[in-house]
């Protein structure tokens, strides 16, 4: 026989507030008494369709949609009143693949080499450097 679940209807709405009002995940499970692992399996028993988890599954992702559309058109309602960075934002988030995202600083790729290139110089010569640094490294 399954184990009982703490997952209730009263849980579900608690959570689908605290998902419009923007909480995270782990802040949602704090909030109802569970820990983040326990919201992970309920996330993933309700995509598999288990009962009742896919109905808290199914209200997590309409709250998170309708939080969406909140901020989306908080962005908009700034972009008329002539935020640029606010269109900027929109831009770079919803349109980032069609050349309007921020580029990547991790396609760079550097090489360094150090070379010693002083093949000319005598034994003697290298030995006289050498002296040189040290006497001015030494205390007086």
């Amino acid at each position: 026989m399954p184990r009982k679940t703490k997952l209730n209807d009263e849980l579900i709405k608690i959570c689908s507030e605290n998902i419009k009002l923007g909480l995270p995940y782990s802040t949602c499970a704090k909030a109802i008494g569970i820990t983040y692992e326990t919201w992970a399996n309920w996330t993933k028993y309700g995509k598999e369709g288990k009962e009742p988890y896919s109905r808290f599954y199914i209200a997590i992702q309409e709250a998170e949609a309708e939080l969406m559309r909140e901020c989306l058109n908080a962005v908009k309602m700034s972009m008329k009143l002539g935020d640029v960075k606010s269109a900027m934002f929109l831009l770079e988030r919803r349109f980032g693949s069609d050349g309007y995202g921020r580029q990547s600083q991790g396609d760079v790729k550097a090489e360094t080499k150090n070379l010693n290139v002083n093949v000319n110089a005598t034994q003697d010569e290298n030995e006289k450097i050498r002296r040189e640094i040290l006497s001015k490294l030494t205390p007086r």
